[in-house]
């Protein structure tokens, strides 16, 4: 029996059609009668409805990332088209010119888009440093492997490069954010004010870090809000109040106010975080012009020594003794009596070996000098971090953790010890400061300001009742 051809084809494309999936997005669907124009092609992002969650109250992070980005999108495409249409506008018809309408600068940046699922306000701000270390080191790990790819190709040719990236923080679950634009603008405003009063701060450096090979590291945060630059009924009279006493209004500049708040009306709280990461300043030139150090005969002959390799008798130990009183330094003048142990001070010289932790002395110390300690519901963490960004992470976390506890919330006096030996440990003013700094925090934190307090032990402390052998970050709860 012979079939005709168009009849086969039919049955093959019938069989073929039933292979496919029924729900499968690539499966075939009915023409409609209108024909869609190419030029108006467009993306279906399928992702969850916003308005679904996983049934604790909680947004789908997919879902918030995706209106986010697609918000983000759809603005700078605003902004393009709008460019466009004025740098048309401004072109003349006679030069013969036209404008390309270029892509918005901001489009062709590294952007990538992460959320903070935090629903407490102190675990938000700790996520927010978090992010801000990240972007440190993110930067400072730039600028060591490009000097390590220097360094291998050793000609000089490799020309450093700047890197530049944008991360965008979304934070949707945090009600008291996502309802007030003024508690989340004091929010990050007092974040910024702490990271600018930290470049006066006196740290303690790595002795392995180079300085001269020091790349430039700049973050910005800026933030966004669904309801950024809604004015206050108080604001709102102000500012009717200071448009009549001008006397006239300037439309323009207005509309440009108005425009510019509604570009930064996100669906959720967000932070943008910007890290540039520039190589140094060249100082090749200049360092040949330096001065070569003195070499060991110009010395003074405090510093010179003896032919056969032995110190120079004319240093005795009275001028060592007299020398450690001027510096106030603490070390042991009395030999021991072991010789293995001697062995040991002259191979490690100044430095000494403890068999107690920097937070068992910190406890020690604060068991004797601090009235106020309860042995029942006094808590001590310590961290061993030297940056600025990682400490106020550390504090606010520990914040946090002491808040999520709902069977065991901090009980009105209960102090919290939070030790960093390594943190500011030459300035007690610049530890004070950062204290300021965290309750500057704290008091912009609902719920938050009224229930603690800060304060501060340092080894350099003035007074004596508080100066403690470590750095210690105390936190008292009312």
């Amino acid at each position: 029996m012979k079939i005709p051809f168009h009849i086969l084809t039919l049955l093959i494309s019938a069989d073929a059609y039933a292979l496919l999936p029924r729900k499968s997005p690539l499966s075939l669907q009915p023409r409609h009668s209108h024909s869609i124009p190419l030029a108006r092609r467009s993306t279906t992002l399928h992702y969850k409805d916003i308005a679904d969650d996983d049934g604790h109250g909680q947004a789908n992070v997919w879902s918030v990332l995706a209106n986010t980005e697609r918000w983000i999108s759809d603005t700078l495409d605003k902004s393009n088209q709008a460019a466009k249409t004025r740098n048309e506008g401004m072109n003349s018809p006679q030069s013969g010119s036209s404008s390309s309408g270029s892509d918005n600068p901001y489009a062709r940046k590294e952007v990538s888009y992460v959320c903070e699922t935090g629903d407490d306000l102190a675990v938000v701000v700790g996520g927010i440093f978090r992010r801000i270390r990240e972007a440190r080191e993110k930067g400072e790990n730039h600028g060591k492997s490009v000097e390590q790819q220097m360094a291998n190709v050793g000609d000089g040719s490799h020309t450093p490069t700047t890197m530049r990236q944008t991360n965008v923080v979304v934070i949707p679950n945090c009600e008291d954010l996502s309802s007030s634009f003024r508690v989340f603008d004091e929010l990050v405003q007092a974040i910024n004010q702490a990271r600018r009063r930290a470049r006066d701060f006196v740290t303690k450096k790595d002795d392995s870090q180079d300085s001269s090979n020091d790349w430039v590291v700049s973050i910005n945060c800026a933030h966004l809000h669904p309801q950024y630059g809604v004015q206050t009924p108080e604001e709102r009279l102000a500012a009717m109040k200071h448009e009549e006493e001008e006397g006239e209004v300037d439309v323009n500049l207005q509309e440009y106010k108005q425009r510019r708040d509604e570009a930064r009306r996100s669906p959720y709280p967000s932070v943008i975080v910007e890290v540039q990461s520039t190589p140094p300043p060249d100082f090749v030139s200049r360092s040949s012009a330096r001065p070569e150090p003195p070499s060991p005969a110009s010395r003074p002959p405090f510093f010179a020594e003896a032919s056969d390799g032995e110190k120079d008798p004319s240093v005795t130990s009275d001028d060592v003794k007299r020398l450690e009183a001027l510096f106030g330094m603490s070390a042991a003048t009395k030999s021991s009596d072991d010789m293995f142990y001697d062995a040991l001070g002259e191979a490690f010289g100044d430095n000494q070996i403890s068999t107690t932790t920097p937070l068992e002395r910190a406890q020690n110390w604060v068991l004797e000098n601090d009235p106020a300690f309860d042995v029942n519901s006094s808590t001590f963490t310590n961290s061993d971090t030297r940056h600025v960004d990682a400490a106020y992470e550390f504090v606010f976390n520990n914040f946090a953790m002491l808040r999520s506890q709902k069977d065991t919330l901090p009980k009105r006096g209960q102090k919290s010890y939070i030790v960093l030996p390594n943190f500011l440990p030459t300035s007690a003013t610049s530890f004070d400061r950062f204290a300021g700094q965290v309750s500057n925090i704290v008091r912009s934190i609902p719920g938050l300001a009224e229930k603690v307090t800060v304060s501060t032990f340092h080894p350099e402390h003035i007074e004596k009742r508080t100066r403690s052998p470590v750095p210690i970050f105390v936190a008292t709860w009312k």
